[in-house]
């Protein structure tokens, strides 16, 4: 077993570098243990919304997060028409607005990581930590 921990700003850094995230995903920073960033949407009149993004939890594989849009009139309106399902997310990523899960598994086989079996995730105190176990 082995944990690898890192900041949420060098979480930010290393997802942005290695293509980890959907090019919609702009500005991020992170504040305290919420990640905020704007998603650059395909509508005419609603080009960029304001988000933030909380972790859950870690179970089966995936790593689920709440999705919250800053402004409470547009979290109300996109929830209902479901804007944010027309992002180009990898297949790994599924948005059923406001959760999103990652599967893990996934990711690493589609980024051909190999030989990484992950026990939990836990973000807590402005801190992200990988906990691993042995395939």
């Amino acid at each position: 077993m082995a944990q690898i921990t890192f900041s949420h700003t060098e979480l930010i850094k290393i997802l942005f570098s290695n293509e980890l995230l959907p090019k919609e995903i702009l500005r991020p920073k992170v504040e305290g243990d919420e990640i905020h960033f704007v998603v650059k949407t395909k509508l005419p009149l609603l080009q960029f919304v304001p988000v933030s993004l909380r972790y859950l939890s870690y179970t089966d594989n995936n790593a689920i997060f709440e999705l919250t849009v800053v402004n409470s009139s547009l979290n109300k309106m996109i929830g209902r028409l479901n804007l944010l399902s027309k992002i180009n997310a990898p297949a790994y990523v599924k948005l059923d607005f406001p959760k999103v899960s990652v599967n893990v598994n996934e990711l690493l086989k589609e980024k051909n990581i190999r030989g990484i079996l992950l026990k939990d995730i836990i973000f807590n105190d402005g801190v992200f930590t990988i906990v691993t176990c042995s395939p």
